[in-house]
């Protein structure tokens, strides 16, 4: 007796509900955003190691910058930074830059960080503002810094604060710093630190963000 052969069920393909739909859909925006994150950040923090300031400064601000950040550039003692500064830049500026320490600084300067940081860091922060005064200068009377001069600056103010630093929460701090200084320069084209509304500082963000991404996808660099 012949016995007829089973007759083989479809399979059913299983069916992602909603909430899968919804858990990847969410997971895929988490890594999205990560990587948009991750994108600036690594091109601004390989943007920040700085170019040396060239032997011979083309303009008073720039010889001025290159002795605070690298006195054996120019020959001068970093607090001898003052014989450099344009006649007008009091006027302009609205002060003289004071010595303290064999360092000319602003002496309203302070951290205007998001975060809390060290009041160690202070000085050290004075001296940067008035390098950051500089760059604005020079841009205010129509000759730019060289790109290589705000970079330097923000350079020399991580140095200084781990200079000031003797355990690893302060060191964490000027690495802090570090990471959030040399995204805000490499946003502004390392070009005069500007005042900007928050509006304006997303909307820099996501067009130099996505200025460097495209690039990338065809195989070029930022």
């Amino acid at each position: 007796m012949t016995s007829n052969p089973t007759a083989t069920e479809p399979t059913s393909t299983p069916r992602i509900g909603p909430m899968r739909w919804f858990i990847r859909g969410v997971v895929g925006l988490v890594l999205a955003v990560g990587l948009l994150a991750a994108l600036p950040l690594s091109s601004a923090l390989a943007a920040g190691e700085p170019a040396q300031a060239p032997a011979f400064p083309s303009t008073a601000p720039e010889r001025a910058i290159a002795s605070l950040v690298d006195a054996t550039v120019v020959g001068y003692d970093r607090g001898d930074t003052v014989a450099f500064l344009p006649a007008d830049f009091e006027t302009r500026l609205g002060y003289r830059p004071v010595v303290v320490d064999g360092r000319a600084m602003n002496p309203d300067g302070d951290c205007s960080s998001p975060v809390p940081l060290p009041d160690r860091f202070a000085d050290a922060c004075r001296v940067h503002d008035f390098g950051y005064d500089l760059l604005r200068y020079a841009d205010a009377v129509g000759r730019p810094a060289a790109p290589w001069a705000r970079p330097a600056l923000d350079r020399m103010l991580i140095d200084d604060m781990h200079a000031t630093c003797d355990d690893l929460l302060c060191h964490a701090a000027a690495e802090t710093a570090r990471v959030g200084l040399s995204l805000n320069t490499w946003r502004q084209r390392s070009g005069p630190p500007r005042r900007e509304s928050g509006t304006e500082i997303v909307r820099t963000l996501l067009t130099r963000t996505v200025q460097t991404a495209i690039p990338m996808t065809n195989g070029d660099a930022a």
